[in-house]
C-alpha cells in the first residue's frame, strides 16, 4: 500500500451541476478482489463530456459507467419537462444520485497495490502478462482520474512500453475508443475517401487513424487555422475552413455532389450532426465519435433515402475486450503512424485545474488542443504550467 503519508490523498469533484470544479481530501482506496491501485501519474481533460458534466447536460463518468442514460440525469435534475424525447423515457428510474461526481476518465500512472485475484488470466487485458507493483499503465473506465490514486478492475488497466511518455499512455483511452469505431468502418466496408468534421483532440486522432487503415482521401474541416495546420501536419490531404463558406457546399463542389464514403463526426453540436447526411455518400458509412449530450435535429429518413450507415464506438468496453485493436494501436504508435506527442498542448497542476478548466469553458481556442492535468508528480522535462 501507499507510504502512510498518503493516507489521504487530494481528489477533484464537482458538487453539483453548474458548480465550478474543485478539489477535496478522502482515503486513498485499498483495491479489492479482481482490482488495481494505480497511482495517478497524468490525467488529460475530454472537454466535450468534463464540461458537459459540470454543465449538468452529461452523466459523470463514474454514474455512466454504472448506467445512466442521459435522460437519467435530467430526471433527477428536474430538466425533462420540456425534453422533447420525454413521452419515450423507460418508466424505471436511475436510482443512484448523479452528484457530487469524481472527475477525470482518461488517465495514466503506476500499480502500487494489487487486490486479491487481480491477476487471473481472464481478467486481464493481455492474459499472459500479469501485472506488478511498479507497472506503467494506461486506465480505462477510471472515475476519479483527476486524483493522486484510483481503483480500476484489472480489465482497465493496460500496461504500457517503456517507449511511451505517460501523457502519450493517459491519451489510449480515448484512442481506443477512436480506434475500435473506426477499425468496425473497415472491417463493413474499406473507404476510399473520408472526411473528418472537427479537428480538437478526436478529430486529430481520427485523422491520423484513418489514414494509417489506408484511406487514400483524407479531408478535414476545422473553423480554427492552427489545428488545420496540425491536421495537414499528422496526414491529411486538404483542411477545409467552414467558416469560410457551408461544409456542405464546399463537400458538394469538391465531389460533384456525390459525398464521402465515411464522414467523421468529432463535434457533437446540432450544426455538424445536422449536416451528417448531406456530407455521406450513398451507402457510405457516419463514424459517430463525438459524444452528443443534447437532442439534435436530424433528418432520420436520409438513412432510408441514402442508405448510409452510423457507427458508434464502444466507450464504455473494457480493454480486455479489444485487446487484440489495442496490440494494433500499440504497434501503430510504436513506427509514429499515429503520433500522440503533439496533442497535449496545455498542462496543469491539480491546484490549478479550476484554471484549467475555466480555459476551456472560455471556448476551445484557436491552439487548445487537449490539456493533461498532474496531480503533483511533473514530467521530467521542465514544463511551464498551462503550456
Amino acid at each position: 500500500m501507499p507510504h502512510p503519508r498518503h493516507r489521504h490523498m487530494r481528489q477533484a469533484f464537482v458538487a453539483a451541476p453548474d458548480h465550478p470544479i474543485g478539489l477535496r481530501s478522502v482515503p486513498v482506496p485499498e483495491p479489492g478482489a479482481g482490482e488495481v491501485l494505480v497511482r495517478i501519474r497524468v490525467a488529460t481533460v475530454c472537454a466535450m463530456t468534463d464540461l458537459n458534466t459540470i454543465r449538468g447536460h452529461h452523466p459523470p463518468h463514474g454514474a455512466a459507467v454504472r448506467g445512466m442514460l442521459p435522460h437519467d440525469l435530467r430526471q433527477q435534475l428536474g430538466r425533462s419537462a420540456e425534453d422533447v424525447s420525454r413521452p419515450f423515457y423507460p418508466p424505471r428510474p436511475f436510482r443512484e444520485p448523479a452528484f457530487p461526481a469524481a472527475m477525470g476518465h482518461e488517465a495514466a500512472g503506476e500499480v502500487v497495490a494489487l487486490g486479491r485475484d487481480a491477476n487471473r488470466p481472464e481478467a486481464l487485458v493481455f492474459p499472459g502478462r500479469p501485472l506488478a507493483v511498479g507497472d506503467r499503465v494506461a486506465t480505462n473506465r477510471v472515475p476519479g482520474g483527476y486524483g493522486e490514486y484510483a481503483v480500476l478492475s484489472s480489465g482497465n488497466v493496460l500496461p504500457v512500453p517503456d517507449s511511451m511518455t505517460d501523457e502519450e499512455a493517459s491519451l489510449l483511452e480515448p484512442l481506443a475508443a477512436n480506434y475500435n469505431c473506426l477499425r468496425r468502418c473497415w472491417s463493413i466496408r474499406e473507404p476510399a475517401s473520408v472526411l473528418v468534421v472537427g479537428q480538437g483532440c478526436q478529430g486529430l486522432l481520427s485523422t491520423q487513424i484513418v489514414r494509417a487503415l489506408g484511406a487514400r482521401q483524407v479531408v478535414v474541416s476545422e473553423p480554427s487555422a492552427h489545428k488545420r495546420k496540425l491536421a495537414l501536419e499528422v496526414g491529411a490531404d486538404l483542411a477545409l475552413d467552414p467558416g469560410s463558406s457551408p461544409l456542405v457546399a464546399q463537400v458538394d463542389q469538391l465531389t460533384s455532389g456525390r459525398g464521402y464514403d465515411l464522414v467523421v463526426e468529432c463535434v457533437g453540436v446540432d450544426e455538424t450532426v445536422r449536416a451528417m447526411p448531406f456530407l455521406v455518400r450513398r451507402g457510405g458509412m457516419v463514424a459517430q465519435i463525438s459524444a452528443v449530450t443534447q437532442p439534435v435535429t436530424f433528418d432520420y429518413g436520409y438513412v432510408h433515402f441514402k442508405h448510409f450507415m452510423i457507427v458508434p464506438c464502444d466507450y464504455f468496453c473494457a480493454f480486455r475486450e479489444i485487446s487484440d485493436q489495442l496490440t494494433e494501436l500499440l504497434q501503430l504508435i510504436d513506427r509514429r503512424a499515429i503520433d500522440l506527442r503533439r496533442l497535449v498542448s496545455h498542462r496543469f497542476s491539480l491546484d490549478d485545474i479550476a484554471t484549467a478548466f475555466d480555459l476551456l469553458d472560455a471556448g476551445p481556442g484557436d491552439e487548445v488542443v487537449k490539456v493533461a492535468i498532474y496531480p503533483g508528480w511533473w514530467p521530467d522535462e521542465p514544463v511551464r504550467p498551462g503550456g
